[in-house]
């Protein structure tokens, strides 16, 4: 069975960025979720099975929610670009 952040003890469900997107004690950093468990993964037994997969879910939401904004940014960059380019030319 694949290991998340879900999963995870260090996972602090108290300290988060958003739905999906919390702090983890060990590597003092914001992770997703469902994040591949690292290195310094330690099973949580107290967290119920239904808490784990929610916040997997949150997780996988939380990634969708950023790759979508990147997408947009990439966008808004090469029209901003085009735009100054075609200024210069004189259209």
């Amino acid at each position: 069975m694949a290991k998340y952040c879900s999963d995870c003890d260090y996972l602090n469900t108290k300290k988060n960025k958003g739905d999906g997107i919390y702090e983890c004690k060990k590597n003092k950093k914001f992770v997703l979720a469902n994040m591949p468990a690292c290195d310094k993964f330690a099973n949580c037994y107290s967290r119920k099975y239904f808490d784990k997969q929610r916040l997997y879910d949150l997780g996988k939401e939380a990634s969708k929610k950023s790759s979508d904004v990147t997408g947009y940014l990439i966008g808004y960059i090469v029209l901003l670009v085009l735009a100054i380019i075609a200024w210069f030319l004189g259209y």
